[in-house]
């Protein structure tokens, strides 16, 4: 009788290790992320007439330029055009400062790209946020519409309903989240802490997959 009792409570504890085995194996993972825009051109695409290698961003820190592909730097980046003469921009600041506290140990960058006209080259800019983490870069204002359009793909009114995410943001608004790979896999307000809420568990999920 005792050994048909432990026999019992073995086959207990085991069936949710086997059950968790058995799921990570043969199971479709009900959390993982769309890749947005992997298999298709984004609307406003077509009509660019920029080419991207004349798209340069400008490091604050170090003073110096880079193409596209060179501002990629770690795993995981947060995208985002900041509108400098908002009032509230205290409060993005403060949930993308939460992302950086929440991962903590991620490489992780905030990429906070900063448009500039041709009569304020002599601003003198500041990174947008101290975290180590933060990149702020500067470009031309005149390539704004092909990095929101086209590159991003920004969820904005001029899509109606046939954005793939389904939510409408203000450019200055939102949030773009990369992966490891540059795709893009999710659109955020950074103003809404529940948005930032998503913004987290979704990168949590990414991390969950590799």
């Amino acid at each position: 009788m005792k050994k048909t009792k432990i026999l019992i409570l073995l086959i207990t504890l085991s069936f949710p290790v086997i059950l968790y085995l058995f799921l990570r194996s043969y199971g479709e993972n009900e959390f993982a992320l769309p890749v947005f825009f992997e298999n298709e051109d984004k609307l406003y695409c077509n009509d660019s007439i920029v080419e991207k290698s004349s798209v340069i961003f400008s490091d604050l820190n170090q003073r110096d330029s880079f193409k596209i592909e060179d501002v990629y730097q770690v795993d995981f980046k947060v995208v985002h055009f900041p509108n400098l003469q908002d009032s509230q921009i205290q409060t993005i600041k403060n949930e993308l400062n939460r992302v950086f506290n929440t991962f903590n140990d991620l490489s992780l960058n905030v990429l906070s790209l900063i448009a500039v006209g041709e009569e304020e080259t002599n601003v003198n800019y500041k990174s947008f946020l101290a975290e180590d983490r933060a990149k702020t870069y500067l470009y031309s204002e005149s390539h704004t519409d092909w990095l929101v359009n086209c590159l991003f793909g920004f969820p904005t009114e001029e899509w109606g309903s046939k954005h793939p995410s389904e939510e409408t943001f203000l450019v200055e608004n939102t949030l773009v989240l990369l992966d490891e790979d540059n795709k893009i896999r999710g659109y955020y307000d950074g103003y809404e802490t529940k948005e930032v809420d998503r913004l987290i568990l979704e990168i949590r999920v990414l991390l969950s997959n590799k």
